[in-house]
């Protein structure tokens, strides 16, 4: 009987050990996952975390994964991060269902000031990080108070396409660096909801934005067009987008469209369908003063916009800080 149960125990461990060989490592999960070999999908089956530490909060995702699914009523407390994949094997990172398929990040407020992350690094503490070359597409979700970032790609081909997700900060604080969306040239983001404590969207490279809202709280920009370091021509194309603002006071530290630095660059806008509900001051840090909110905040004088809005109603803002060169036009008419 014990040879028996000898045998087994070693068959178990031989199948456990096989089984092992055949999933992807590098995850530590509390939580229940699937693995299947012939689709390469992880499948996240019940709440769980990773490591809460500094860097083993993060999946370093193989590229035998294919497809990471989140299932419905599941919260993976932890974070997903992307190097360079070849473009034939894009991979796809899934909920089941938009609300309750979750992305959860921290509870601490300025997560990454408080734990020494630099400036130029914090967009890789976030959510869904692609940190090199790869194809990524996001879907039927949300991430919630992410550590830094939501969903965020700056190498010249990390290539995000969002689409019918919601990438939200419900923390306290005004300065979680919990941006919203940015992604190299040709990334895209479609029927998806924004309402962070930063900057919504950074259009720094080609974007494509297809209905989407955005909530626009008192610290951020809405839409963002560069911070100081951002050159070069950049284009987005707009179809349906609102922007809301939510701050209790109606006090903001960005309009709607900020260019907040630099001292080169382009960006081409164009805009089908614009809704803007914003009311309340803008901080002025020139004037050091408060001053009537308006539709823009374009500071470096050496950058140009040019930006083409039809069917848009924004709600009788004026144009407000125009330091920029380029062309405005709003519903046929240059302003």
């Amino acid at each position: 009987m014990l040879a028996t149960l000898t045998i087994q125990a070693a068959l178990a461990l031989i199948f456990v050990m096989s089984a092992m060989a055949d999933g992807p490592f590098g995850l530590t999960y509390t939580g229940k996952t699937t693995w299947d070999t012939n689709t390469g999908t992880m499948t996240f089956v019940s709440d769980g975390a990773m490591p809460e530490t500094k860097e083993g909060f993060y999946w370093q995702v193989p590229v035998s994964v294919r497809r990471i699914q989140i299932g419905a009523g599941v919260m993976v407390r932890g974070a997903f991060r992307i190097s360079s994949r070849a473009a034939e094997n894009p991979l796809h990172i899934i909920g089941k269902d938009r609300e309750t398929s979750v992305i959860y990040g921290t509870d601490q407020e300025r997560w990454t000031t408080k734990n020494d992350i630099p400036e130029n690094e914090k967009w890789k503490y976030g959510a869904i990080n692609v940190i090199a070359d790869a194809v990524v597409y996001v879907t039927d979700l949300t991430s919630r108070n992410p550590r830094s970032y939501n969903v965020s790609g700056y190498a010249n081909k990390a290539l995000l396409h969002v689409s019918r997700c919601n990438l939200i900060d419900t923390r306290k604080g005004d300065n979680n660096n919990s941006d919203g969306f940015i992604g190299a040239a040709g990334s895209t983001i479609t029927d998806s909801f924004i309402s962070t404590s930063d900057d919504g969207i950074k259009i720094y490279r080609d974007l494509t934005i297809t209905n989407v809202t955005i909530e626009h709280h008192r610290n951020g920009a809405p839409i963002q067009f560069g911070w100081g370091g951002e050159s070069g021509h950049a284009r987005a194309n707009i179809l349906n987008l609102t922007i809301k603002g939510v701050d209790n006071q109606q006090l903001y530290n960005m309009a709607p469209f900020t260019w907040e630095g630099g001292s080169t660059g382009t960006r081409d806008v164009t805009i089908t369908g614009l809704k803007v509900n914003v009311a309340g001051k803008l901080y002025d840090e020139s004037a050091k003063d408060w001053r009537p909110i308006g539709l823009f905040e374009l500071k470096p004088k050496g950058c140009t916009l040019n930006l083409t809005a039809v069917d848009a109603d924004i709600k009788g803002l004026d144009l407000g800080i125009r330091n920029t060169s380029g062309i405005i036009r709003l519903n046929g008419t240059s302003l």
